[in-house]
């Protein structure tokens, strides 16, 4: 059996509307596969090259971890030592 890609353009409101109507399985079902897509694409930004600084290299500042879901945040909170 030989599978087909079809490619389809669908408005992001009737996507939406389907969404809403699906049984929860399937909703289950279509968050574990958009987490893992999600995942994936911020694996992908995070294996990029580093950053040129230039000359000077870094400048001094706060140490942040990036936390995925949540974004950067500054390692020991706010009141951390620069």
């Amino acid at each position: 059996m030989t599978k087909t890609t079809v490619k389809l353009q669908i408005p992001f409101e009737s996507l939406l509307d389907a969404i809403a109507n699906l049984p929860l399985e399937e909703k289950h079902q279509l968050w574990q596969l958009l987490n893992e897509e999600i995942n994936q694409g911020e694996g992908n930004f995070l294996q990029e090259d580093s950053y040129d600084w230039g000359s000077q290299g870094q400048p001094k500042g706060k140490p942040v971890e990036y936390i995925s879901g949540v974004g950067l945040t500054v390692v020991g909170g706010k009141d951390a030592p620069t």
